[in-house]
C-alpha cells in the first residue's frame, strides 16, 4: 500500500511536470485512497475558496449506461475537480470536472465541464467533501 502510494505520487508529480507544479497530497479522512488535493490550487474568490482534486481509479469507470445502446457513458480512468468552498456557511460546490482516460488526469479528455451560473452549493454529506471542508478550511483560514 505504501509502495503503491509512492508511486501514484511520482507518477502525479511527473504527469503535471511541464506546469506549474502542484503540491498533491493525499485526501486525509477519505476512505478512496487515490484521492488527492493540490495544496498549490487554493485561491480565493471572495468569501469562496477554489481547490483542485485528482481522483485515480484502478480501472476504467463509467457513469452508467446508454439506455438505449447499453453502451458504457463516460469511461474514464481520472478525474480532476474543482470545488468552491465556503468556509463560513460549511458549504461547497463543484464548479468544474474533466475526465481524462489516462490514470493521473492525463490522456485524452472524455468529458469536461466548467459551470458558469448558478452552482449547486451543498453541506458536505460524503466522506470526500468533508475532507475537502476540513482540508480547505484549515489550510487557508491563517494564509488567504
Amino acid at each position: 500500500m505504501i509502495n503503491r502510494f509512492i508511486f501514484i505520487v511520482a507518477a502525479i508529480t511527473a504527469s503535471f511536470s511541464a506546469t506549474a507544479a502542484p503540491q498533491w497530497s493525499a485526501l486525509s479522512g477519505n476512505n478512496a485512497d487515490d484521492t488527492f488535493v493540490d495544496r498549490s490550487s487554493y485561491s480565493s474568490q471572495g468569501h469562496l475558496i477554489d481547490v483542485q482534486l485528482l481522483r485515480i481509479f484502478d480501472e476504467p469507470v463509467a457513469l452508467g449506461n446508454d439506455a438505449s445502446t447499453g453502451a458504457e457513458v463516460y469511461p474514464h480512468r481520472s478525474v480532476r475537480l474543482t470545488y468552491k468552498v465556503n468556509c463560513g456557511t460549511g458549504t461547497l460546490a463543484m464548479s468544474q470536472w474533466t475526465m481524462y482516460d489516462g490514470s493521473f488526469g492525463d490522456g485524452d479528455v472524455i468529458w469536461d465541464v466548467k459551470v458558469e451560473n448558478e452552482l449547486a452549493f451543498t453541506r458536505a454529506n460524503d466522506e470526500e467533501m468533508l475532507a475537502v471542508m476540513r482540508s480547505t478550511c484549515a489550510s487557508t483560514t491563517a494564509s488567504l
